[in-house]
């Protein structure tokens, strides 16, 4: 499980993922509500993740564990 940093830049969401020394530009996410967040996402270029879903937004930046699959 990696660990990845999400950050805002303007109006976007970024991934940093400290193992494969990649950013990139969330352009899709599972949950994203005031009561959950996370889930799936897909980052710029094709790749996706998964992070457990957390209740409600967290505040930005924020270092979770991501995996390939969920569960």
């Amino acid at each position: 499980m990696p660990s990845v940093l999400f950050s805002e830049k303007g109006d976007d969401l970024y991934c940093y993922i400290a193992k494969q020394d990649l950013e990139a530009r969330v352009i899709r996410i599972e949950f994203d509500d005031a009561a959950c967040w996370g889930g799936m996402f897909e980052l710029e270029g094709g790749k996706s993740y998964y992070i457990y879903p957390q209740p409600g937004k967290p505040p930005f930046p924020v270092r979770l564990r991501a995996s390939k699959n969920a569960g």
